[in-house]
């Protein structure tokens, strides 16, 4: 009987089981190897048979649904196998764990999240990468997961941060590679403004977070409060675009 193996094909089609399964495979720190072989034996259901013995060459038995009798795999066909699996490695869009201790999560694009929300997610992501403190995962899981009662507060970040305190490290991680995956797919919509053009000064969070503002508000601060309330996506569109017609200048310039 052939062998028959079902599995994802990114990470934005894994269930919350497998999700929570990759995550925990990152916190172990394995090696690439050894981490695509356990992603791919979870995702396909392939089952190792300890009770019967390995052939000569190291080979294995495993089983599966779709066959009747265990077969045999050599570690080098396994290897290859699951390779299938290299997507897991990456960094990409993610369907997050809907609810996490009675909080709800954001749409995995944040297309219902505010401008404000997103500057305050940078803040702290770049926090927590920066210093591995749990305390920025918790307020960057408080931004991007609330209760249906809860309105957006900024001042409230850090008080309902301590809901996910108990939350499992696991889950947590699981949050932090949902945003890098946003993170990710935000420059493939908005190419102009995240181009990665060399800059002679050391990237600082919190004059990245105000050019943004300040590019929006044409140097008018009175409009801050209006513009950090538009939806997300409203304003990276219109920055995506100010960036576009900027190089558009910027090319004519040369010529």
């Amino acid at each position: 009987m052939e062998l028959k193996l079902k599995i994802p094909t990114a990470l934005i089609n894994l269930t919350t089981r497998q999700l929570r399964f990759v995550s925990q495979l990152f916190l172990l720190q394995q090696s690439e190897t050894e981490f695509l072989v356990k992603v791919f034996l979870y995702f396909s259901r392939l089952k190792l048979v300890t009770y019967l013995q390995p052939a000569a060459d190291g080979a294995r038995w495993y089983k599966h649904k779709s066959l009747k009798k265990p077969v045999l795999i050599e570690p080098d066909l396994l290897a290859q196998m699951a390779e299938k699996c290299r997507f897991a490695l990456q960094a990409g869009e993610i369907s997050p764990i809907r609810w996490l201790k009675l909080a709800r999560a954001s749409h995995f694009r944040l297309y219902n999240a505010t401008f404000d929300e997103y500057l305050m997610a940078e803040n702290y992501y770049f926090a927590y990468v920066e210093t591995k403190d749990g305390r920025h995962l918790d307020n960057l899981i408080a931004v991007l997961y609330r209760r249906p009662w809860h309105r957006y507060s900024r001042k409230k970040i850090e008080s309902r941060a301590r809901y996910f305190r108990f939350v499992s490290s696991v889950d947590k991680n699981a949050v932090f590679m949902w945003y890098v995956g946003f993170r990710a797919m935000v420059p493939k919509r908005c190419p102009n403004l995240f181009s990665g053009k060399p800059s002679n000064q050391n990237f600082n969070v919190r004059n990245y977070i105000n050019g943004m503002v300040h590019q929006l508000n044409n140097s008018d601060i009175t409009q801050n409060d209006k513009l950090l309330k538009q939806p997300l996506w409203n304003a990276l569109d219109e920055l995506e675009q100010r960036a576009t017609d900027a190089n558009r200048i910027e090319e004519a310039y040369k010529k």
